[in-house]
Order: C-alpha cells, then structure tokens, then sequence
C-alpha cells in the first residue's frame, strides 16, 4: 500500500499512527507530499488535492482520514481500535468526528492568518478560536481512560499536536489541565512519538 502523506497533517498522521498500533506500518509505503503544490501524482489518487490518500495494491484508492482508518483496523483482527460493540463504536467514531472538528477549524484559522492582515475576518477567526476551545474543554471534562487508545484518542492526540504546530499562542493547556496531562502520557506512545510532526 502507499500512503500519501504530509508530516503536518494532523489526517495524516492518524492514518500513520493508526497504522503503527495495527502493527502494519511496514506494509505501507509513505509519499510525502505537499497538498498545495497539486502534483499529477496526488491528483491521479484524490482530484481534491488532500491528504492522506491510500492506494491498495489493487490500484484502488481510499480517501478522507476517516475512511482510511475504518480501512485499516479492519486490515487485521486486533488490536481493534474500533470497537465492534454499536454503543461503543459510535461513540469512538463520534469523539473521532470531535477531534478531526477541532483540526478543521484550527486548519482554517491557520490559512486565514496566512492573508494579508486587512484582508482577514476577525469574526471567523474569533470563531474558530471558540470552536477549538470548547472543545479541548469538552474533552477536558471526558479523559480518556483506555488502557489502550482507540480511534477516538489517536485522533484527539493528533488533533492536540496540530495546536501545538500551528497555534501554540492559544496555550490550550492553560484551562485544561486534565486532557494536558492525558496528552502528555499518550505522547509517549510509540505510534505518536514516532509520528510526531516536525517543530517550526
């Protein structure tokens, strides 16, 4: 399989993280790719020009982070990291769902401050910056307590990560200690250590 991958991407590296706890990161070959450069390459797999996108060895590919990971813990029968139980895995899926919302709105704010300084919206970013904190906050008040990470979790790490990328002067951990230190021990799991995006 190939992976088209962007270190950045918070997406991406669920799919690699997710990947890396099935303990099928060695069957998956990693392309990197810059989204906005649009080479024929990516096009070919994802006319959107985003990433992560995954190609099987049949020539098919999967697309949308969500539906790569749905893709990939079905490749083997355990771990799961999705659980089989209906409550239970609509509640992993949702909290997954969460997660990616908090990516998306700091994904927006991050190229909203990339315009020039008079051509911004102070309302979208001001509500960007809602978004995300209520839901750090939300999580905050729901600590995982897995003794292993489902979805749900890995794609809440990464979605943390990503603030820390791009918007460290928002300071999430300030009003959230619990879900900071939660963050902190998760981190050190081989599957996000080893996925963690590059500083700067």
């Amino acid at each position: 399989m190939k992976l088209f991958y962007s270190p950045t991407s918070p997406y991406a590296r669920k799919c690699l993280a997710a990947a890396i706890e099935k303990g099928i990161e060695g069957d998956i070959a990693l392309l990197t790719v810059s989204p906005m450069a649009s080479t024929a390459e990516l096009l070919a797999v994802n006319p959107l020009s985003k990433v992560p996108a995954l190609v099987l060895p049949d020539g098919r590919s999967i697309i949308d982070s969500r539906v790569i990971c749905q893709h990939i813990d079905g490749i083997a029968a355990s771990p799961r990291l999705i659980p089989a139980d209906p409550a239970a895995r609509i509640d992993c899926l949702t909290r997954e769902a969460q997660a990616d919302g908090i990516n998306d709105a700091a994904f927006s704010l991050t190229m909203e401050r990339k315009r020039p300084a008079e051509q911004q919206s102070p309302d979208w970013i001001e509500r960007w910056i809602a978004a995300i904190s209520r839901s750090v906050a939300y999580f905050d008040g729901r600590v995982p307590h897995r003794e292993r990470p489902d979805l749900g979790d890995i794609a809440l790490a990464c979605a943390l990560g990503y603030l820390d990328l791009r918007h460290g002067a928002l300071d999430w951990r300030a009003s959230t200690p619990n879900i900071a230190s939660w963050f902190a021990a998760i981190s050190a799991r081989p599957s996000l250590a080893r996925t963690a995006p590059p500083p700067g």
